[in-house]
């Protein structure tokens, strides 16, 4: 007798399947037992954040790397400059050094003829020192971490190439003011 049931189901499956459960069939079943259905919201990262928190995940471990080779061989105060300004740079690269001298010089010069701004216009002025200071954080991070670094040379490069950065953006604020006070002038 089971064997003609089975048979017969199997035969007439396609007759058996044609009702289907209504889609809310499972929200009514979990509502009996006392669950309730949550929407569970997908959060999606914009490539802005991504990039940036990457970025952000490098610099954390090229720090602690640093942080730990140091500690590790007990180099760290040993290594720090004793001189004050680019001696341990210097003590390097002689050739390095003297670009950053060069460089820094030129951008004190330069700092010295935007100050020039700070009474005429001083929003203008803290947010071109802004900028600047940004820079200088990250070259001071970089020079910060050149005795504890095993790729000195890249890091050099590194300095040097955020020096030029430093220039660039410095001629670039000079030449602002200058437009500013060519306008100015041309409106009286």
């Amino acid at each position: 007798m089971s064997k003609n049931l089975e048979r017969f189901v199997r035969d007439n499956r396609a007759a058996f399947d044609t009702e289907r459960p209504s889609e809310n069939a499972w929200t009514a079943i979990e509502r009996a037992l006392g669950h309730t259905p949550q929407k569970k919201k997908v959060h999606r990262l914009k490539p802005v954040w991504m990039a940036a928190a990457a970025v952000l995940l490098i610099l954390a471990t090229i720090y602690t790397y640093s942080l730990f080779t140091a500690a590790g061989d007990g180099r760290r105060e040993a290594a720090l400059p004793v001189t004050n300004g680019n001696g341990y740079i210097a003590a390097l690269d002689p050739v390095y050094a003297a670009e950053v001298t060069k460089f820094t010089a030129l951008i004190d010069e330069k700092q010295a003829e935007l100050q020039s701004l700070q009474d005429d216009d001083p929003a203008l002025y803290e947010k071109f020192s802004n900028d600047i200071q940004k820079l200088d954080s990250t070259y001071s991070l970089l020079k910060n971490q050149l005795p504890v670094n095993p790729n000195k040379e890249e890091l050099l490069q590194a300095m040097i190439w955020n020096l030029q950065l430093q220039i660039n953006l410095l001629n670039q604020q000079l030449d602002i003011i200058q437009k500013i006070k060519h306008s100015n002038s041309h409106s009286l």
